[in-house]
């Protein structure tokens, strides 16, 4: 097939100006949707920028959003019912305006995205940092600086303080308007001094309601004073972050029920909304894409949640030598969606809904495709039989409301029963069709305030030659929940080898942090008694360790962790007899410990919980194993 180059420049509009390109870029892509060729659409190197108020809206639903009360979805670059397009960027910048999707990617096949940058003039990741402090009898206040880009408004009568958007180039009026703690439920820290990015109560930051007058002592400049004391949270030279993420309007950029794309070459300073959503997608990449915040601009948040969060897909996802740094949230979040059954309508039909208020309105099920149920209590699967989907009415459609779909199967429902005396509902059903294969390898990973990787899915997995650094939380987490944000996924097959890990302390932090932290969520968090997740091999990694656990495991048969170097960072020059407790075994089965190495001071334990002594293997390994504080024998 041939290959046609469509250079935007000659559709309008100018280089390194401040023309609307959202409109101009919009009409090409509807004009080219009938040449048979493949297009290449280049955008010769410069600035461009994208304005919401002419740009494409529609009305759809996205994962993990408030998108119920945000239904209309504003999409400044949007590419929809393409195929075979390339976006060629040639080292240019895209700057997108407004609190919207920056692009989007729609029932779209071979799309490829690449050598461009792209930032929000003004992010909704609102910064300010701490310059100095004052703590005396009678006199509690903070001075904060502000970056030159920032737009805000201070009321002097009253403690209030405004972040402000740009304005609109087509009505001088603001995009958004935000008070100053933007009435979330937390803000994040960060500390350059240790690298160490956290998440702290509002009333423990600048905003904190014992505030009395907030003054603005020069442009970008402000002091708060406080009543009694300073908040716990104000220390100088600690950057704040702020978005409101109680109300999450949109994603930042989103890929739907489309196949074959691939980023490559990318630098995405800012994400809107939610991150990156790929959505119901299949054959996703990945490749030398960096979410990193835009230094230059004196920023330190590179999104207002996660970075790329998969919420369902099919095909290999692949995230492959990307930088990740400053997320608000988790930068890799892949996971399916457990719909829970509520109705049994005849022997081959039930009625699901999408059980957290953050999911709903987009179709989970096609005809063809495949699905298991699962008990709500054990997890563990025991339906081994997957069913073909014959039928569906989709949430929205035929009297729905945006919760609710109705499911039938070439099949009886291995059920009669939806309900136990308690009124609990006691299975949850998953797509069986939309579980990838993944591929996260050699990517950089530092200054997150959540976890590194969430991933579960029933196929094959590699996670591989990464560095992990100054990651608040477990580095790589592994759930799947039937009880909270019902994210789906039993673990098959998965290898997480020759990566880097280094677990910092972080101070007054009293979550759990182990490296790899395996943590199904079964109904109302009651252990399962079975094994949940299966085949996971931990190997050849280095782990430097200044505490916790390097694996915490639940519910695991067939976990292997090997030939892994532990490396005890600041290690004390005499042994004070306390027990390293390096690994954490919970109810798990055939668990080897072969051929790890020990640097430092260690005495290595491993702790283990609702386990016989024979599903731990032991060998060539110095650990000792003990249950009930009573150590076990070892091979």
């Amino acid at each position: 097939m041939k290959t046609r180059v469509i250079n935007v420049r000659d559709f309008g509009g100018e280089t390194n100006s401040i023309i609307d390109y959202s409109p101009i870029v919009h009409k090409i892509l509807q004009d080219i949707k009938e040449i048979k060729e493949d297009i290449i659409l280049s955008f010769p190197k410069g600035i461009y920028h994208f304005y919401p108020d002419h740009a494409p809206k529609r009305n759809f639903h996205t994962s993990n959003t408030d998108t119920r009360r945000h239904p209309i979805k504003t999409v400044c670059f949007l590419i929809e019912e393409q195929e075979n397009l390339t976006i060629e960027g040639n080292g240019s910048f895209f700057y997108f305006h407004g609190d919207v999707m920056g692009l989007g990617i729609f029932h779209s096949k071979n799309i490829r995205l690449q050598n461009f940058s792209w930032d929000y003039e003004v992010s909704t990741l609102s910064e300010l940092v701490v310059e100095s402090t004052v703590a005396e009898e009678g006199r509690y206040y903070a001075d904060y600086k502000l970056e030159d880009h920032v737009p805000y408004e201070v009321s002097e009568n009253q403690p209030y303080f405004y972040w402000l958007s740009e304005k609109s180039p087509y009505s001088n009026d603001y995009y958004w308007k935000e008070e100053g703690s933007k009435n979330d439920m937390v803000i994040v820290g960060f500390d350059g001094s240790n690298g160490v990015k956290r998440r702290f109560g509002v009333n423990e930051g600048p905003f904190a309601e014992n505030k009395q007058k907030i003054e603005e002592l020069e442009k970008g400049k402000i002091r708060i004073h406080y009543n009694d004391s300073l908040p716990k949270a104000v220390v100088e030279h600690r950057v704040f972050e702020f978005c409101k993420v109680i109300d999450r309007n949109t994603a930042g950029a989103m890929i739907w029920e489309s196949e074959q794309i691939c980023l490559s070459n990318i630098t995405i300073h800012y994400l809107h909304g939610f991150g990156f959503l790929v959505q119901m997608s299949g054959d996703i990449t990945f490749q030398s894409t960096d979410f990193i915040p835009n230094s230059t601009m004196g920023k330190h948040g590179s999104s207002f949640a996660d970075s790329i969060h998969v919420s369902g897909a099919k095909g290999v996802i692949t995230v492959d030598g990307c930088t990740f740094m400053h997320p608000h949230d988790d930068p890799i979040n892949i996971h399916g969606t457990f719909t829970r059954v509520q109705k049994i309508i005849n022997e081959n039909t039930v009625e699901v809904i999408y059980a957290h208020r953050q999911q709903s309105g987009f179709p989970q099920y096609h005809l063809g495709d495949t699905a298991a149920f699962f008990n709500r209590a054990t997890m563990a699967g025991e339906f081994v039989e997957e069913y073909e989907v014959t039928k569906v009415i989709h949430p929205g459609q035929d009297g729905n409301d945006l919760q609710t779909m109705q499911v039938s199967f070439n099949k009886e429902l291995p059920f009669d029963t939806v309900q136990n005396e308690q009124g609990e509902f006691l299975y949850v059903m998953e797509n069986v069709t939309y579980t990838p294969e993944v591929v996260i390898k050699n990517n950089r990973f530092a200054h997150v305030p959540t976890r590194g990787i969430l991933c579960t899915t029933r196929r094959k997995v590699v996670i591989e030659g990464n560095h992990f650094q100054n990651i608040t939380m477990s580095t790589i987490f592994i759930s799947n929940d039937s009880n909270d944000w019902y994210e789906s996924g039993p673990v098959r097959d998965m290898t997480i080898r020759g990566n880097i890990f280094h677990i910092n302390p972080v101070e007054d932090w009293d979550y759990r942090k182990p490296a790899i932290y395996i943590h199904p969520i079964p109904l109302g968090e009651t252990p399962s008694p079975v094994p949940i997740h299966k085949n996971i091999t931990v190997e050849n990694n280095t782990f430097y360790m200044q505490h916790e656990s390097v694996v915490s495991a639940e519910n695991v048969e067939n976990l292997t962790i090997k030939e892994n170097k532990i490396v005890k960072v600041n290690p004390s020059s005499d042994y004070d007899g306390i027990h390293d407790v390096l690994f954490e075994f919970d109810n798990c089965k055939n668990v080897l410990l072969e051929g790890n190495t020990y640097e430092g001071d260690f005495a290595p334990f491993a702790k283990v919980k609702q386990m016989k002594k024979s599903e731990l293997n032991i060998h060539n390994e110095q650990t000792c194993m003990f249950e009930a504080n009573s150590p076990l024998e070892t091979k």
